[in-house]
């Protein structure tokens, strides 16, 4: 977009026409002097624009004249209409001090102006309605005929660009509030007299632009009649909509974006409106479909569209050429971002009802959580602004303050260790499910302490191997659960194998059973979390907050299989911000609590447990540790112990024949005797 010069090319936003006497009306805050004088101007701010300065308006005296009592001037009932200040009107017009030419300038202006073609100059029918100007008197009475805001706008562009106007030096007295809103700037021209003035705001970076025609006769207090759209952005859930939510890898995550119109949205002949919504680098923007749509409405006011807590009402937009385009490579409007729903002009959008500055644009669409997904406290921050229409006259562009909502992640950080002393079990195999049961699908990868990605060193130092969350079974494109847990009975009659193979067979690297095992654990290296030699399960990076369980496939020696799953549940505590204040982790009957910290302490966790706990929320980890009950001791083959068994074995047998010896005598003599 090009840069606007406002001092010479801006449009009239406000303007308002005294009839016949060519002074104009606006809002008043305090009442005019009863009489000529007091020739003050007072401009007030409007919502939402910042704050003013000195140097905001050039000021132009386009005629100079005195001030007249007619007690037959008419109250006009619009801003449009003729209006009096308190009967006085400007009368006597000349050129005023900024024609420093007799008018030389404006009368070359008015050659381009009875030149004109354009529509705006003929609201008569054929005739140009400037044809016969040739005084300031003649062209003030043109002007004081034809109030329309299209006219008078087109009649101060065409003068900005081709006169050669000298400013006023006059300098406002500037008021300052801590709320913007409520500044504003006073100008004193008694020195310059009455007259009728040009107020043209000449700040290019302006959100919004303002210029004001005056017959000052008396003290005026006007409002600044420009005003800004606005945005905002919220992540959908149900019927809610949040400024944070939690969600992990995979997942998908349904955004809104709200947009408004400017106050004096009519004033505009066409109206550019581009919404730069950019995603961070752990969303992945879903492309429009059946599924996961993108969608435009629009509403008839603010009320109405809080109301559609479905977003199925207002007026659906269909993506066409004639009324908006969808960007997803930045290259559109001054404002690089991952999606932008763009507007060329607002004012040819064909919808019911009519657009006005009440309307609302609510833009919702999906986007899915990748293995890029930030762990921290700060989230994934996603934000959006809008760049607009900011004068009237001229195709310059203003944008709005960005507006955030988050996503959170989180991972695991584990430590398997034994029953005996808490020692670290090294080759510990686990598999992660979510609460429907899937696997979690991994990749490797390093990171920073504060969680951010980098390449190994090639000597190995200085390098942490994170597990990142890819997906789930069951989901998409991935593998079947089914195929999975196929793997684990693989993987667990291998294991079998082994343990029932000859040393032979067992020994690394090319016996036929370590093979087959070492085959078959392989097969799960996508799914599986192995404690190293510290215990140490690799961190996991990327889930939601939700139910989770820790299937264990492979038990290390000397232990026991546990009986049931390591069960957790992380849940988030996100306040009405947006902002993450807290994480619950739990175990069974252990509950911790870390709070969630930002000026770069660590995170100290709370409860009775806390002491179990490694005592800070590390990069958006919860932290445990697995334990295994230590196997009870049962004799090796060939040890002492089966000697034991056998001399205790054979006494028993031999006992046993004595007594069926000695039996079986006492039962023969005792037939003898019989």
């Amino acid at each position: 977009m090009k840069t606007v010069n406002r001092k010479f090319s801006g449009l009239l936003a406000c303007v308002l026409t005294l009839l016949l006497a060519f002074s104009f009306a606006v809002p008043a805050f305090a009442a005019p002097e009863k009489g000529p004088g007091n020739l003050k101007v007072t401009i007030r701010n409007n919502d939402g624009l910042p704050a003013m300065t000195e140097n905001q308006f050039t000021v132009y005296q386009i005629f100079s004249g005195t001030a007249d009592k007619d007690e037959n001037t008419k109250v006009g009932e619009n801003e449009w209409d003729a209006f009096s200040w308190n009967n006085y009107t400007l009368a006597d017009i000349k050129w005023g001090s900024s024609i420093t030419d007799s008018g030389t300038a404006l009368l070359k202006a008015l050659k381009d102006l009875k030149k004109e073609t354009a529509d705006w100059a003929y609201p008569n029918g054929d005739t140009n309605v400037f044809a016969s100007v040739t005084t300031a008197a003649e062209l003030a009475k043109v002007l004081a005929e034809h109030t329309e805001n299209h006219f008078l706008q087109n009649f101060a562009k065409t003068v900005l660009q081709s006169g050669n106007l000298t400013k006023v030096n006059v300098t406002p007295t500037v008021n300052n509030e801590s709320d913007a809103s409520k500044d504003f700037l006073t100008f004193d021209l008694q020195e310059q007299g009455s007259g009728y003035y040009l107020f043209d705001e000449t700040d290019n970076d302006a959100a919004a632009v303002s210029e004001y025609m005056l017959a000052v006769v008396g003290e005026q207090d006007i409002l600044l009649k420009a005003s800004i759209p606005d945005v905002d952005k919220d992540i959908i859930e149900g019927i809610t909509d949040k400024k944070g939510e939690a969600a992990g890898v995979g997942d998908y995550v349904q955004f809104k974006l709200t947009g408004t119109l400017p106050k004096n949205y009519g004033d505009f002949d066409n109206y550019k409106y581009i919404f730069h919504d950019t995603l961070s680098k752990g969303l992945t923007y879903v492309q429009n479909d059946d599924t996961h749509p993108l969608t435009v409405r629009v509403y008839e006011n603010q009320e109405a569209a809080d109301a559609d807590v479905t977003h199925q009402g207002g007026s659906e937009i269909k993506q066409a050429a004639d009324t908006y385009k969808v960007s997803t490579t930045g290259s559109e409007g001054s404002n690089p971002c991952n999606l932008e729903v763009i507007f060329d002009d607002l004012k040819t959008l064909k919808v019911a009802p009519e657009i006005t500055s009440e309307s609302v644009f609510v833009v919702t669409y999906y986007a899915q959580v990748n293995k890029d997904a930030v762990l921290l406290s700060t989230g994934n921050p996603n934000t959006v602004l809008l760049e607009y229409s900011n004068n009237p006259n001229s195709d310059g562009t203003g944008k709005t303050k960005e507006k955030k909502v988050y996503v959170y992640a989180f991972g695991l950080d584990l430590k398997k260790v034994g029953s005996d002393e808490n020692k670290p079990l090294a080759g510990a195999g686990f598999l992660l499910k979510n609460e429907a049961g899937n696997y979690a699908i991994f990749e490797n990868q390093w990171v920073n302490d504060d969680g951010t990605d980098f390449a190994p060193a090639e000597d190995g130092t200085h390098t942490t191997k994170v597990r990142r969350l890819t997906g789930w079974t069951g989901t998409d494109s991935a593998p079947l659960t089914a195929t999975v847990t196929d793997l684990i009975t693989s993987y667990q009659n291998a294991k079998k194998d082994f343990d029932k193979a000859t040393n032979e067979q067992q020994k690394a690297p090319e016996g036929i059973a370590y093979t087959a095992l070492q085959k078959a654990k392989e097969a799960l290296a996508t799914y599986l979390l192995e404690s190293g030699e510290d215990g140490a399960i690799p961190d996991v990076y990327g889930l939601d907050a939700g139910k989770y369980s820790l299937e264990e496939v492979i038990v290390p020696d000397g232990y026991n299989s546990p009986e049931e799953d390591f069960d957790i549940s992380i849940t988030a505590n996100i306040n009405k911000d947006g902002i993450l204040q807290s994480v619950q982790y739990k175990h069974g009957e252990e509950t911790v609590t870390y709070k969630a910290a930002y000026d770069g302490n660590v995170d100290v966790p709370e409860g009775d447990n806390a002491g179990n706990m490694v005592a800070h929320f590390k990069a958006g980890l919860v932290q445990d540790e697995i334990v295994n009950q230590k196997a009870p001791f049962l004799p090796f083959t060939g040890g002492i112990g089966t000697t034991i068994f056998y001399v205790l074995g054979l006494t028993l047998i031999g006992g046993a024949v004595t007594y069926l010896v000695i039996a079986s005598k006492k039962r023969k003599k005792a037939d003898e005797n019989a």
